[in-house]
């Protein structure tokens, strides 16, 4: 890990950390730039990328020649560049399977380490899993599965249960040199598909752990699963354009199989959704992940946005617990942190009402799942005061699906939104949202969001004035009749006006009569 000259004094105060990560790949050549604050929040500042394949250029004899190796510095030393604008204190450079296997390896490094001054870790491939797994399973609400990591020279393949990593391996195989050995630069054959296809179950077989787990999801990382999950979208017209937690069936990956590889590259091309950067490895790339899937037995494919390098950046900040026990309660700590003290006390105020309303509701079936949804959207459905206060009802909507909570399911994403929006007054039948994405719905879901938003508009009404003027709430449902109780350390004026509107609304969608008591904690 390389060291940078510290920020302004008045930079460093603003936040925890700034890094830089740089991931050597086979394929690619890769910097992102990380912020936390100290609510353990982060965003992503700049992100660059170069094409390499340097496993394409490694000789037979597994040589990484000079050319080869020196075509890497100009890029290394401009990445600097832009961690030292951003202000990165900390540099943590990694090199992957194309130079962690190479027989001159070490003489790799040492050039890369003088000619920029990084100080560059040649990544163990279990560790290069690892750092995949922290990735995962800090950005997706999932207790067990494999991973797999298709990279450009290797494939690492990682078993998790109970949010714990298990076992690991990385094959010396990806999509860029499985190309060079049995594809090239055109149509696969039957028999080419078939000889990859061997080569990838005889490696596997050698892991019995890899097929001892059937039932299991499949979390893929790197760009042939990503590639896939936007080829998906675009072949569904799925409304939402984002592939993190993208869950596809087999079925989905198959009708892929079947296409992609008997076109040729200019084919290959004018697949909506497929980068045409990719459209000679895309193919080893499906063939290597779907001959896992059907061994390992695996249920579903969930494509994954983070990985390595969100892994790496996890250490770096929690190097003592990187992993999250719950992703959600995460994000959600890590969101309240951002705001205004007073707005936190408001947000609190209001969740802990709407599940004592809804609580009291007793509606059973869905309630424990619907009580997430509820719990999310009290938390966020002020989340477009960030925009302006103006209208942050809509822009609530708009912030809650284009930047997404890890953790929530992409049709959670969008029921959580239309709760918020619900509860910030904006109607269903009018909101850009519910019909933006009405093809991720259940039709069910209009009822749901309208009910659960009710809830929630009564919840916010009794902290309307943001001081918690109301102080305790009971509730309780018999038959048709709702009965409250409010006590009150102040007249509550505004609480007691905005709940009697919020209260025609959810009388309407509980069939309920409210039955209001007011007294004075006095």
């Amino acid at each position: 890990m390389t060291t940078l000259p510290e920020t302004t004094p008045r930079e460093a105060e603003q936040t925890s950390l700034r890094a830089g990560i740089i991931d050597i790949g086979s394929n690619s050549i890769r910097l992102v730039v990380y912020e936390s604050d100290s609510g353990g929040s982060y965003r992503v500042l700049t992100e660059s990328r170069e094409a390499a394949r340097l496993s394409a250029l490694v000789t037979p004899d597994g040589i990484m020649p000079s050319p080869a190796i020196y075509s890497v510095v100009p890029v290394l030393r401009q990445f600097i560049e832009i961690c030292e604008a951003y202000g990165a204190t900390k540099v943590r450079a990694v090199a992957t399977a194309a130079i962690r296997n190479a027989s001159n390896s070490s003489q790799i490094i040492e050039i890369l380490n003088r000619e920029t001054g990084l100080n560059i870790e040649a990544l163990p491939g279990e560790m290069e899993g690892h750092y995949g797994f922290i990735g995962v399973v800090n950005k997706i609400d999932i207790a067990e599965g494999f991973i797999v990591d298709i990279g450009g020279g290797s494939t690492e393949v990682t078993l998790f249960q109970k949010r714990r990593r298990v076992s690991s391996f990385s094959f010396p195989f990806g999509a860029v040199n499985m190309n060079v050995r049995f594809g090239g630069s055109g149509s696969w054959s039957e028999e080419r598909v078939r000889e990859l296809e061997d080569f990838v179950l005889a490696e596997a077989r050698k892991h019995p752990w890899i097929s001892e787990h059937p039932g299991l999801d499949l979390v893929g990382l790197g760009g042939t699963i990503r590639g896939i999950g936007k080829m998906d979208q675009r072949r569904r017209n799925y409304s939402l354009p984002y592939t993190h937690n993208y869950v596809m069936q087999a079925g989905d990956v198959d009708h892929f199989y079947r296409s992609l590889p008997g076109m040729d590259n200019n084919g290959r091309k004018q697949v909506p959704g497929l980068s045409k950067s990719r459209t000679d490895i895309m193919v080893p790339g499906l063939i290597i992940l779907r001959t896992l899937f059907l061994h390992m037995k695996a249920e579903r494919y969930i494509v994954s946005g983070t990985g390595l390098r969100e892994g790496l950046f996890f250490e770096l900040l929690h190097p003592e617990q990187a992993v999250h026990e719950n992703v959600l309660e995460f994000e959600l700590r890590a969101l309240l942190s951002k705001m205004p003290k007073q707005r936190q006390r408001h947000l609190r105020h209001t969740e802990h009402f709407a599940r004592l309303l809804y609580e009291a509701l007793e509606e059973g079936g869905e309630s424990k799942w619907n009580g997430k949804l509820l719990r999310v959207a009290a938390w966020t459905y002020q989340t477009g005061t960030e925009i302006g206060y103006i209208d942050y009802e809509e822009h609530t909507q708009y912030l809650l699906t284009k930047r997404p909570l890890a953790g929530l399911t992409h049709r959670e994403i969008i029921l959580t939104a239309l709760i918020a929006g619900i509860a910030g007054k904006v109607k269903w039948r009018k909101s850009v949202t519910a019909q933006t994405y009405k093809d991720i719905l259940l039709p069910k879901d209009e009822e749901r969001t309208r009910r659960l938003g009710a809830v929630l508009q009564m919840a916010a009404a009794l902290d309307a004035s943001e001081t918690q003027a109301v102080t305790e709430l009971s509730a309780k449902r018999s038959g048709d009749r709702f009965e409250l109780e409010l006590t009150c350390r102040t007249e509550a004026f505004m609480e007691i006006r905005d709940l009697k509107v919020a209260a025609k609304e959810f009388e309407k969608e509980w069939n309920v009569k409210i039955e209001l008591r007011i007294k004075s904690a006095g």
